[in-house]
């Protein structure tokens, strides 16, 4: 009795030790950019706990970073079955849509998203995009200021809402704008301040 008992023991902690090793594993795998070996370890450690929300996720970035977005966006619909205040896949949902250049649904996601948490810059950049694109100027530009007040080293934010203050002639504005972009590294703000800040 006692032999089967320590046998029972010793599998348990085996497994948990198994369990553990391969979630972090996969984010150590993640963290260096190894995203094919991450999928394997989270995949393994998914077998033992399937609906762990956090590996599902990160499967779903892994994927996404290589380029498997129908695998990823897989993983972040089941994180939203499982979880239906996860922000993140709410956000990671929009940015497919996004991708795909499905707008309507890309703001749905983004919305849900902001619902859960009004803190969310990105989701708030992302939506300003969305509105950017649409043509809807003065909600992108309030999404993009949003961003900002949330996140200041958002530097993309502010390149695209200096976009928008040029075309509405506020140049004075928008090239402080572009500044900010230049000196948070968005590459791309050099090229509008060489252009219109001169």
């Amino acid at each position: 009795m006692k032999k089967l008992l320590y046998l029972s023991l010793t599998l348990t902690l085996f497994l948990f030790s198994c369990e553990r090793d391969s979630s972090k594993l996969g984010d150590e795998y993640f963290n260096s950019e190894n995203y094919e070996m991450a999928i394997q370890e989270y995949t393994e450690y998914l077998k033992l706990r399937p609906k762990h929300v956090k590996t599902i996720y990160n499967r779903g970035r892994a994927y996404e970073e290589m380029g498997i977005y129908e695998r990823a966006l897989e993983d972040f619909l089941k994180v939203i079955d499982i979880d239906e205040n996860n922000d993140n896949a709410y956000l990671s949902v929009g940015k497919y849509y996004y991708r795909e250049e499905s707008y309507d649904k890309a703001a749905l996601y983004f919305d849900k998203a902001l619902k859960l948490n009004d803190q969310n810059a990105m989701a708030y950049y992302l939506i300003g995009r969305v509105n950017h694109i649409r043509g809807l100027f003065n909600e992108a530009v309030d999404n993009y200021s949003k961003a900002i007040n949330i996140d200041h080293e958002l530097g993309e934010a502010y390149l695209y809402r200096g976009a928008i203050k040029v075309r509405q002639k506020f140049r004075k504005s928008a090239c402080n704008d572009f500044k900010m972009a230049v000196n948070l590294g968005v590459i791309e703000a050099e090229e509008a301040t060489n252009k219109y800040c001169r």
